[in-house]
């Protein structure tokens, strides 16, 4: 899957995305970098209204929801959740779908 095609799927789903609580989503690492093949996962940072999402439950719903979209393995991460290292790469690499 190219980073195109996984933000077109990303966009599709906004309303039902932000429905659940999703405020804003990207793509991080390999295939936002152009770097995927056959085998690489799909990285999507979201940002989460915690009005919504307010516990565990409700946030495996999101990422279970979020990988559900996709035919490769995806990997969701919160990005307030991100060790700040991580968290500045994911931003440097970021691919906004909104």
């Amino acid at each position: 899957m190219d980073s195109q095609a996984a933000i077109a799927i990303l966009r599709a789903n906004e309303a039902a995305l932000r429905s659940r609580g999703v405020r804003h989503a990207a793509l991080f690492g390999s295939i936002a970098r152009g770097e995927g093949h056959s085998g690489s996962d799909l990285d999507v940072m979201i940002d989460i209204d915690t009005e919504v999402v307010r516990d565990v439950y409700d946030y495996v719903g999101v990422t279970g929801f979020i990988a559900d979209l996709f035919p490769i393995r995806v990997d969701v991460a919160n990005r307030d959740g991100l060790k700040d290292r991580i968290r500045e790469r994911a931003e440097r690499d970021a691919l906004v779908a909104f």
